[in-house]
């Protein structure tokens, strides 16, 4: 499935294939009318960890959406992408480098980019993602017609052009994790007792729709819903604070939008590239913290610890893929 973009328009146009059937859990959300960015201000929230040549890309694709500022928090990269993120800066009032001594991990550079920001929006997005032209547009008028969404993303596609596969699905809990790794999930499609933590893109909904759950690498936030939430959860070290902050939105009774019709390409894995080994533990550390967090209460002992179990029996069949990637 190709990728195309332009400068008019919807921008980033794809060919969708057969009209896509809606599953039954999705609710609609209010049509947007679609007349260009809010008139409040967009900060982009950019953290960065050797993100090598795709940093700058980002940047430019935020500066040609018109975003207000592009904060770029460097957790003390070594690959030279900090110096062209300043050199940009250098070059455009909007963009600022903070650099830390130490990488202080993702969650606590994000907060630290949004502390003081009480109003507009936050765009926190990867540094190995970027913008297809009239995304900005899109998402914050998505938002602008639904009191109660708080976050909206896009459809994020990988360079391909295939979606991403964590662009559009459900919060993840014990069962739902169970069918998917076992593969039950795949006798089940996406409704039922075993439906599992993915959704198949051809039943994804093609017009703006409350979601549990969206991608994590490109995400227009409400400034004040973010600050009032606490922002994300610092003890993430990395991976799962996004779905974290999700779950939160959802239970004060706000919730978040999918837009399909703004599109972002996410270049997955180049930060994670420099020590896989480390990202792959802590993405079990994330998915074992949000268990505890929210599910674990709920459960007999037993399950708790079949569930830990699963957590970090997967992590050891899947350990040695993440150590070939070193």
């Amino acid at each position: 499935m190709a990728e195309k973009c332009s400068g008019s328009g919807n921008s980033c146009v794809y060919n969708p294939g057969p009209a896509a059937v809606v599953p039954a859990p999705v609710r609609r959300a209010p049509t947007a009318r679609l007349t260009g960015p809010r008139a409040v201000s967009t900060v982009a929230i950019v953290v960065n960890f050797n993100a090598g040549a795709t940093l700058a890309r980002c940047i430019e694709s935020l500066l040609a959406e018109g975003v207000t500022r592009i904060r770029v928090v460097d957790n003390a990269s070594t690959d030279g992408s900090a110096d062209a993120a300043a050199a940009l800066a250098a070059r455009h009032d909007a963009v600022e480098l903070l650099r830390n001594d130490t990488n202080v991990g993702y969650a606590s550079a994000v907060n630290a980019a949004a502390a003081g920001i009480g109003n507009g929006h936050l765009l926190i997005i990867n540094p190995d993602c970027y913008l297809c032209p009239g995304a900005l547009a899109q998402l914050a008028a998505a938002l602008d017609v639904d009191e109660h969404a708080v976050l909206a993303a896009p459809m994020v596609r990988d360079q391909d052009g295939e979606p991403e596969k964590a662009a559009f699905r459900p919060l993840p809990d014990a069962w739902r994790s169970f069918t998917h790794f076992t593969g039950l999930a795949r006798l089940a499609g996406d409704d039922g007792a075993l439906a599992g933590i993915r959704l198949d893109p051809a039943a994804w909904p093609s017009e703006v729709a409350v979601a549990e759950a969206v991608s994590g690498a490109c995400m227009l936030v409400d400034a004040a819903a973010f600050a009032r939430l606490g922002g994300f959860d610092t003890g993430y070290p990395f991976h799962c604070e996004d779905y974290d902050l999700m779950y939160r939105i959802h239970a004060a009774g706000e919730h978040c939008l999918f837009v399909p019709a703004a599109g972002a390409v996410h270049v997955q894995g180049v930060s994670s590239a420099s020590r896989p080994l480390w990202v792959h533990r802590q993405k079990h550390r994330g998915m074992q913290r949000y268990y505890r967090k929210f599910q674990a209460a709920g459960h007999a002992l037993p399950v708790r610890w079949f569930v830990q179990a699963g957590i970090w029996g997967h992590w050891a069949l899947t350990w040695p893929r993440a150590w070939l990637r070193r």
